[in-house]
């Protein structure tokens, strides 16, 4: 278990065969397609207002960069925590057409705009939930997922605690971030422990061309995670696991 964040432990599952992912031109024209649409997205509010000059960059490219470290494997299912305005999830549905990706946005302006937009796309493989994650995790989300990602949710313990309890046994946890602390990591540890989970690497970004301090915190389930957990609605948030 990693409880440092400069540790680094190389794992199988991070080894990338040949995916079946969308071809090329067909795939290049739905994300010209999306990164037009999230010019909408800057306007309505759901990214912020200096980020049109660099959608492609710093949102499209840095959502795909995570299928260099886990491939979606055609028939799995994958689960965006906080999904905001579909990053990472719609980039890589785009790519990555047999997989099911499941978008979980508690505001429902939000989760209404990635729904008509997967729908503009015609992406046949993207299902929004409209629902706060504490909820999602006690009930139809809990031990469904093979992997989950959670871009910009909040300090790693409480990711851990809405993330870890939608992942089935097996599953992974990819969180993309800045440099975490030795002190977070710490209490990402401890917090791990209570939910059935490990900490298995802190890596490099690959994808971070303008975050360059980006990294990217990989967790594993490796036990069912205990029915009280998540807690409810606000409370880990309010309460991180794993602190003092």
């Amino acid at each position: 278990m990693v409880a440092c964040g400069t540790c680094r432990m190389p794992q199988p599952e991070r080894k990338v065969d040949r995916v079946p992912s969308m071809h090329d031109d067909r795939a290049e024209a739905i994300l010209r397609e999306l990164e037009n649409a999230y010019l909408e997205a800057v306007e309505r509010g759901f990214l912020g207002p200096h980020e049109a000059a660099r959608l492609r960059e710093r949102h499209i490219d840095d959502a795909l960069g995570l299928a260099t470290i886990r491939s979606p494997l055609p028939g799995e299912q994958w689960v965006d925590l906080g999904s905001g305005a579909g990053l990472p999830g719609l980039p890589l549905a785009v790519r990555f057409p047999e997989t099911r990706f499941t978008l979980v946005e508690a505001q429902r302006r939000r989760a209404d705009w990635v729904a008509s937009t997967a729908a503009t796309l015609q992406l046949t493989n993207v299902d929004v939930v409209n629902a706060r994650l504490e909820d999602f995790g006690r009930s139809t989300g809990r031990d469904r997922f093979d992997v989950g990602t959670a871009r910009a949710l909040g300090p790693l313990p409480v990711v851990a605690e809405l993330g870890v309890p939608v992942l089935r046994v097996g599953g992974t946890l990819l969180v993309p971030r800045g440099a975490p602390s030795d002190e977070e990591m710490g209490q990402l540890s401890r917090a791990c422990e209570m939910l059935g989970a490990e900490v298995r690497e802190v890596i490099p970004n690959p994808s971070s061309p303008i975050d360059q301090v980006g990294s990217v915190v990989i967790m594993a389930k490796v036990a069912m995670t205990s029915p009280r957990f998540p807690r409810r609605s606000g409370v880990p948030a309010r309460s991180p696991l794993g602190g003092g």
